[in-house]
């Protein structure tokens, strides 16, 4: 660009070099490269093609446009690009040579540099797919004006997204660069977006059957105000203006606004000494006055409080298994969402009791052995299997079901059953709760350490000792079986098509059938966390080394 600034030419020249270096890292063949381009080509004219038929049945007023849910479609999609522009702003941000380049050019222009190398593939595949639905709904509806106002929208959300995205991956470059604790992981804000993204579909697929809160609070957030705005020319369709101004106005002094604490952010990052590594490894003693000797201290023995607080500090310092979670979440979202719309909203507490219950035994109690790898003959050798079980058990126990049966009880007050009837149910969650922990360990007591290897944990910058290969999905399966099958009896009594005609046969109250069934959960999870329980003490009593 001969005529542009200087500024802008470097940072143009800043982005080329940076696309042109990813694009010989990964090493793409030629062929692969046309692939691409017939896939963005055909997925470009198919798009065109169904937006001019959508927008043919709006003119005609064979259809209504659902405004509602394209604006959440807007909403979760930029939390999905946001996520991926952090990351790959990130992966970047290790290449850029910043020594050299802050000697020739001023920060703001590796800034904007880096911005268009972040942005640039994915704006070069979304920009034909964009122009063509824009086109396509504007010739079907019959709004040529609808066709800019879209691109405008499109174009200016993209831009704020991948602005706060790079400002966001700057931050936490920061806050990792700058605080002990923190720099131990590479990109913690992508595991945040991971749930973020699960949870937020988990939750409006939930609220679709409840009273559609989350639509309403999810419809007035920024984002939906650009499918106002590009609505905005299709004169068919009643938008609201103050939105659409609203978008604008977020677009004219938000990009400005965001690339100068931008250029803040990321000048700070270049110019802050990272924290000393010697901080970040510093031991800590497993006794001592805090907050769990004070609670704990005088009702639980010595050895099984060290157990616990040990297990408390590995996950503070390295969350392993609160990232291992994210298998339930998926789970919940696969069978969870179908199970509620054939039962109804009457199951969701005893749902959200499965899952946490089920994450509760994953987090703490699915690999003793691995946790303890490192110093497994010195554990072996220094408590019993009761001391090492119960204080595995209290690990999971004192974070995990408090929260569970809180939940449940929380769930059950909101929705459709009585106060009585929630108490029970925040009951049955946290017995739950104990019996996915103690039914964990005794599964988890059952790995020989000669299977265990080092491996690294994803997204951080640490190494600890798992199994490798199908074993550990086989253990977790095992343990949301059991799980599953001692919340058997509760779910199927709380299904409409069991309790009202059980409670006509045997002449008693609808609740009466409930709690039954919820009653038969909790005896049968007790006596399944005893039989755990034993069985997990003696796996480690016999535990060999050889």
């Amino acid at each position: 660009m001969p005529g542009a600034p200087r500024w802008l030419r470097h940072s143009l020249r800043i982005a080329q070099v940076e696309r042109t270096r990813s694009r010989r890292l990964l090493g793409r063949s030629s062929v692969l490269r046309a692939l691409v381009a017939v896939v963005v080509v055909s997925l470009a004219v198919g798009s065109g093609v169904g937006a001019y038929a959508f927008g043919t049945a709006v003119r005609r007023g064979q259809t209504i446009l659902p405004l509602d849910t394209m604006q959440i479609a807007v909403t979760m999609g930029c939390l999905a690009l946001l996520v991926g522009f952090v990351q790959r702003t990130s992966r970047l941000g290790e290449r850029v040579d910043t020594d050299h380049l802050l000697t020739t050019v001023h920060a703001h222009e590796v800034v904007l540099g880096v911005i268009l190398a972040v942005a640039a593939r994915t704006a070069t595949r979304l920009s034909l797919t964009a122009v063509s639905i824009a086109i396509g709904f504007a010739v079907g509806a019959g709004a040529p004006a609808s066709a800019v106002s879209i691109l405008v929208a499109v174009a200016g959300l993209f831009a704020l997204t991948a602005l706060l995205g790079v400002g966001l991956s700057f931050a936490v470059q920061l806050v990792t660069t700058r605080s002990p604790r923190f720099r131990r992981y590479k990109n913690a804000l992508i595991v945040i977006g991971f749930f973020l993204v699960l949870g937020g579909w988990t939750a409006i697929d939930l609220d679709q059957l409840t009273m559609g809160f989350l639509r309403r609070w999810l419809t007035s957030l920024p984002t939906a105000w650009f499918v106002d705005l590009g609505l905005l020319g299709l004169p068919a369709v009643q938008t609201e203006g103050i939105r659409s101004l609203g978008a604008l106005a977020l677009v004219v002094g938000g990009l400005p606004g965001m690339t100068v604490v931008t250029t803040v952010l990321a000048t700070r990052v270049w110019e802050t000494e990272p924290v000393s590594s010697a901080v970040l490894h510093r031991s800590r003693s497993l006794v001592g006055d805090g907050l769990a000797e004070r609670l704990f201290a005088g009702h639980v023995s010595r050895p099984v409080l060290t157990v616990a607080r040990k297990r408390w500090l590995q996950e503070r310092r390295v969350p392993r298994a609160l990232m291992m979670v994210g298998y339930i979440f998926v789970f919940a979202l696969l069978v969870g969402i179908p199970v509620l719309a054939v039962g109804g909203v009457r199951l969701a507490p005893l749902l959200v009791a499965f899952v946490l219950a089920a994450e509760s035994g994953l987090a703490f109690g699915l690999t003793p052995v691995a946790t303890e790898y490192s110093s497994l003959p010195m554990t072996l050798t220094a408590s019993t299997g009761d001391q090492f079980v119960r204080g595995t058990l209290l690990a999971g126990v004192a974070i995990g079901t408090p929260v569970t049966g809180l939940a449940t009880f929380g769930l059950g007050v909101l929705g459709p059953p009585g106060v009585i009837e929630a108490v029970l149910l925040g009951v049955t969650g946290a017995v739950l709760s104990v019996c996915a922990i103690t039914v964990a360990a005794a599964i988890g007591m059952g790995v020989s350490s000669r299977n265990l290897v080092a491996v690294p944990v994803p997204l951080t910058s640490s190494t600890m000792y798992g199994e490798i290969g199908g074993a550990g999905f086989i253990r977790m399966g095992k343990l949301l079986g059991l799980v599953a099958l001692v919340c058997t009896p509760a779910l199927v009594g709380y299904l409409s098509v069991v309790f009202d005609p059980v409670s006509t046969m045997l002449g008693v109250p609808t609740v009466a059938v409930r709690v039954g069934a919820l009653a038969v959960t909790i005896g049968l999870a007790g006596g399944v966390s005893a039989v755990g329980y034993r069985r997990a003490v003696r796996l480690y009593d016999d535990y060999t080394l050889a």
